[in-house]
């Protein structure tokens, strides 16, 4: 049987552990573990510092770069949309930043960037659909072929064709669309608050440039499908259009819809238009869309390149200066001739005339 002297042995030999814990905890562990703690403390803080150190002149380094391109940016796009007409389209979503820095890019460009429109997000509603179509069958312009479309893209079709405008030298039958804004559409479509026009123009800009952003809701891709209608309709009736938006835009977004669809071998897109770099790509894209080319640039999904091939380049330089100095050798090849031959007349003249005297 387990007796009191039992619990009494059981009780000492708790007590003599803990004793020992406690002397040798005080004594010759206390140090090795107080150097220990204290080592990975050391090791922590410094740690911690460098990488404070490396976080902030990462920041310094980006803050640098930003404003090195901010720089540069009127400089690399300078001249570049000379004369032009730009309209900007605000999409749903699209964050105003954007969009003013946007226009100052195309300003800095040498183009026009009075007119801007901003969707309003009812336009996507499904209930929008029906005051689409009507206003469409209503406002049509002679000229302007409806198609058999949604209300949709009915609606898209008569406000891009009352916005844009194609050249005077346009070689697709739409050369004599209005070379104004139609008021009167704008002002029906402002009524039904489908758009809101925030800046005013005369003159109907010839090309434009679409700010995508963030659209949310389980239904989200039909929204994207009529964001997409809208923008190729604005191809259609101008002479080029660039969709642009921020990254996340590209990744799910309405810049993703339009690339996996038939609109994207039509419209550019850039995908990194909040930064000042993606500005440039947007002022290069419209350049190369003047030209009949298309493109998809940034950091998302298969693109292009980071930006177009920029317009004018060295090697565009290069290539005439050869042919120039091609010309002027063959000139410089041809003056010896003639002169030589000149030479051989002189000497022929002085022959027959020293034949005369003799």
């Amino acid at each position: 049987m387990i007796d009191f002297r039992y619990h009494l042995v059981s009780i000492i030999a708790i007590f003599f552990a803990l004793a020992t814990g406690i002397v040798l905890g005080a004594g010759p562990l206390s140090e090795t573990i107080d150097d220990t703690l204290a080592d990975q403390t050391s090791q922590l803080r410094e740690e911690n510092r460098r990488l404070h150190d490396e976080l902030d002149t990462a920041n310094e380094e980006h803050a640098y770069q930003e404003a090195f391109v901010n720089e540069v940016t009127p400089r690399l796009v300078a001249e570049q949309l000379e004369g032009e007409n730009v309209a900007v389209i605000a999409l749903p979503g699209a964050e105003d930043q954007i969009v003013t820095d946007v226009q100052e890019a195309l300003q800095n460009s040498g183009a026009t960037a009075e007119l801007l429109i901003r969707i309003e997000p009812s336009w996507t509603d499904p209930d929008s659909e029906p005051v689409l179509d009507q206003l469409a069958t209503d406002l049509v312009s002679s000229g302007t072929e409806l198609g058999e479309g949604n209300g949709f893209d009915r609606g898209a079709t008569v406000l891009a064709s009352a916005l844009l405008s194609r050249p005077a030298d346009a070689e697709d039958g739409l050369d004599d669309a209005p070379q104004t804004v139609d008021t009167t559409v704008v002002s029906e479509y402002e009524d039904a608050d489908l758009i809101e026009l925030e800046q005013d123009t005369s003159t109907a800009p010839t090309l434009a440039v679409a700010i995508a952003g963030p659209v949310s809701g389980d239904d989200a891709e039909e929204r994207y499908v009529r964001l997409t209608s809208l923008t190729q309709a604005l191809d259609e009736y101008g002479d080029g259009v660039v969709l642009a938006g921020p990254s996340s835009t590209a990744e799910g977004g309405l810049l993703t819809a339009l690339r996996n669809g038939d609109v994207g071998e039509d419209v550019s897109t850039v995908d990194v238009g909040d930064l000042p770099s993606g500005r440039v790509a947007v002022v290069f894209a419209l350049t190369e869309q003047q030209h009949d080319s298309v493109g998809h640039y940034g950091i998302v999904g298969d693109i292009d390149g980071a930006l177009p091939p920029v317009p004018g380049g060295e090697s565009d330089e290069s290539g005439g200066s050869d042919g120039e100095s091609d010309d002027s050798s063959e000139d410089s090849g041809d003056e010896p001739d003639s002169g030589d031959a000149g030479n051989d007349a002189d000497d022929a003249e002085d022959g027959a005339d020293a034949g005369d005297e003799q």
